[in-house]
């Protein structure tokens, strides 16, 4: 499970997840002050142990990975819209979702190339 590359993608997913929750959002406010902003990061975090743990299912971890990206873009409008201030660090607020939605997307392709692998060997046999 650990030394397959998406698991570390994954994890790195649910790091950046956890760690919006003590990132300064706008000025005194933090990820974690934004309740609906937070429930996602921490729902984000849990799905991407969820998703780990499903290492023997490749479809359901690719149709989570595509589920984790949707949320990382709501987890975005919600900091966005819901932090009052005129000084909101943009930069904090839509670079974190990115992050996560790049290792997403890195996980989900690492994950079809290893079901593209598995497939190939089943033709061979």
């Amino acid at each position: 499970m650990w030394q397959r590359i998406q698991t570390l993608f994954l994890a790195l997913s649910a790091i950046i997840a956890v760690a919006f929750l003590f990132v300064e959002i706008a000025d005194g406010v933090t990820g974690k002050d934004n309740i609906a902003a937070s429930a996602v990061a921490v729902g984000i975090a849990l799905l991407q142990g969820f998703i780990i743990a499903m290492y023997k299912d490749r479809k359901v971890q690719m149709r989570f990975c595509n589920t984790t990206m949707f949320l990382a873009l709501v987890m975005g409008a919600l900091a966005y819209l819901q932090t009052d201030g005129e000084h909101l660090r943009l930069g904090i607020i839509f670079g974190i979702p990115a992050a996560i939605i790049v290792t997403a997307f890195l996980a989900r392709y690492n994950i079809k190339k290893d079901e593209d692998l598995v497939r190939s060997m089943d033709r061979m046999r």
